[in-house]
């Protein structure tokens, strides 16, 4: 048995994802350098800029010969194999950032290219299957270059823990549970029913005043109920509350009529 265990799959393609996050922060961070002045030139030279940010990145971690693993390895404790890298792995490591930077910025807006990029999306894609069956080799360079990927000690037994997705589920149903409550608890129904209910059984009726109960404000057009309720609103809030009860009484408002007001 080896020395050095194979890195497992996932942490190997979880490294990959968090070199490609680390190298779109690194730039939307440099393109915020222009964002007011010379904005320009970050849509005129973005490969250029994306392409130099990624080299400046590399000399820094795994080209160095301190670090010799990438950001996403440093995060999950894995590295190559072989470290640090031979002169021909170095060339094959550059080699793939300058084959990146031309065809995002040639041959992919280029329609007669189209065969060729089918052919190498069709290799990197057979590539994977390949790493999915044999755990090595993510990507082309690493599969050109030899490069197998270990971990730096033998991968512990991860423990489980379902206390942050406990408290996701009670949040969650805390919300949809409020979500559903609110809508009634605000409505004109749900409020006359707690003013009647939750007041006690006997409640005693408020006395009519210049105040609007349903808009809170000083009664416009005032109109009242044609039945037992003689309580009377604004024109518009007393319109709305045909078919409903009065926020007062309680009593059913069937239809409405202007108020008349007679001085004695």
């Amino acid at each position: 048995m080896d020395e050095q265990m194979t890195a497992l799959r996932t942490p190997q393609i979880d490294a990959n994802y968090l070199d490609e996050d680390f190298n779109s922060y690194n730039w939307d961070m440099f393109s915020s350098l222009f964002r007011n002045y010379y904005s320009h030139l970050t849509h005129s030279f973005k490969h250029e800029f994306q392409l130099f940010l990624r080299l400046l990145t590399s000399y820094n971690t795994l080209l160095s010969s301190r670090q010799s693993t990438t950001i996403g390895q440093q995060l999950l404790q894995i590295k190559y194999s072989s470290v640090p890298l031979t002169r021909y792995q170095k060339f094959f490591y550059l080699s793939s950032f300058v084959f990146s930077y031309i065809y995002e910025k040639f041959l992919v807006d280029y329609r007669r290219l189209l065969p060729f990029q089918f052919i190498y999306k069709l290799l990197v894609f057979i590539n994977f299957l390949v790493f999915l069956h044999g755990g090595t080799y993510i990507n082309l360079f690493e599969r050109l270059s030899r490069l197998k990927t270990v971990h730096n000690h033998p991968p512990s037994l991860r423990i489980l823990d379902y206390s942050y997705m406990k408290r996701e589920l009670i949040w969650h149903t805390l919300n949809e549970t409020l979500g559903t409550l609110i809508p009634f608890i605000t409505s004109l129904k749900a409020r006359t029913l707690m003013r009647k209910y939750l007041s006690g059984t006997i409640m005693k009726q408020l006395q009519q005043t210049n105040i609007c109960s349903v808009c809170e404000q000083s009664i416009v057009m005032p109109h009242e109920s044609i039945g037992d309720c003689k309580h009377y609103f604004c024109y518009i809030c007393a319109y709305s509350l045909i078919q409903q009860s009065c926020p007062i009484c309680f009593k059913t408002i069937n239809n409405i009529k202007p108020k008349e007001f007679f001085s004695e």
